[in-house]
């Protein structure tokens, strides 16, 4: 089902806890078919509900889980928290050949974009031959890149974008709609505490901006070996710079305040435009970065 470009106005704001709301300001009509199910309108707790609410029924549900770093095991550690009490199977997208059923959950990330696509959107019409019904969970999709357009045309599935950017990009290709990040799931309560000084947390792979990264640097998506880890290494600051979308993600969610710079596509300040506009996260000036 395809429909018109645009995303209404939204605004966001922090209900209690983790919980977000997202109240539409005007614009299209989003109640039309499936995406009805996930609209902008509900926030973090809605889409919680109305996920769960799309998949009752499903004689079974499977999680295929992609792959990543630290920060994509944020994302896979919030889907299955999402998920808590609903019985489904999980697999590794790199073993779906071998499995199949009704519904698919097609973990959300970033390897829809130019960096990292190579693998996705070549795997997508696998997955739709396994399965009945194939949901892709919150995710940035950049359609410049020739097969990541090619995909999303010719889906089936239910594409969630996890940002307004992408949204605009995939509304007129795909049976899309908006909903948060997964890694917003994620029960961080036991890793808040008080932290002092600056973490300089900036990516080092290809999907960086920079030419350079600061003294002092250290790309714990990269240097830490698991995501508890990763999520105390943060704890111990007061505040975190980042480049890396779910670094900006954990740090605001545990506290600090957060300085971002953007990657080399819009996931990071539209994640943090459309899901953190209520914490203490400011993007850097070009003339600070």
């Amino acid at each position: 089902m395809k429909h018109a470009p645009g995303v209404p106005a939204v605004r966001s704001r922090l209900l209690e806890g983790d919980v977000w709301e997202t109240v539409t300001e005007g614009g299209a009509d989003h109640a039309l078919g499936l995406r009805a199910l996930f609209g902008a309108t509900d926030g973090v707790d809605g889409f919680r509900k109305k996920l769960l609410r799309a998949i009752d029924g499903a004689p079974d549900v499977t999680l295929v889980r992609s792959v990543g770093n630290v920060g994509d095991q944020l994302i896979y550690a919030g889907t299955r928290r999402l998920l808590a009490g609903i019985r489904y199977k999980e697999v590794s997208v790199l073993n779906v050949a071998g499995t199949g059923g009704h519904t698919a959950l097609l973990s959300g990330g970033g390897a829809w974009c130019e960096p990292y696509h190579e693998l996705l959107p070549a795997v997508l019409p696998l997955i739709e031959e396994r399965f009945e019904r194939v949901i892709i969970l919150p995710s940035s999709f950049d359609v410049s890149v020739d097969c990541v357009r090619e995909a999303l045309e010719n889906t089936r599935a239910l594409v969630l974008a996890r940002e307004r950017v992408s949204y605009q990009q995939i509304g007129n290709l795909c049976n899309a709609d908006i909903a948060h990040d997964c890694a917003l799931f994620f029960d961080f309560r036991p890793y808040r505490c008080n932290g002092s000084g600056l973490l300089k947390a900036y990516r080092t792979d290809k999907e960086s901006a920079r030419q350079q990264v600061p003294a002092g640097n250290d790309d714990i998506s990269v240097t830490c070996e698991s995501l508890d880890q990763w999520l105390w290494t943060m704890a111990r600051y007061e505040a975190v710079e980042t480049d890396r979308a779910h670094v900006m993600i954990a740090a605001a969610m545990l506290g600090k305040r957060v300085e971002y710079s953007p990657s080399q596509y819009h996931k990071v300040p539209a994640i943090a435009e459309f899901s953190l506009s209520r914490y203490p996260v400011r993007r850097k000036t070009r003339e600070e970065q």
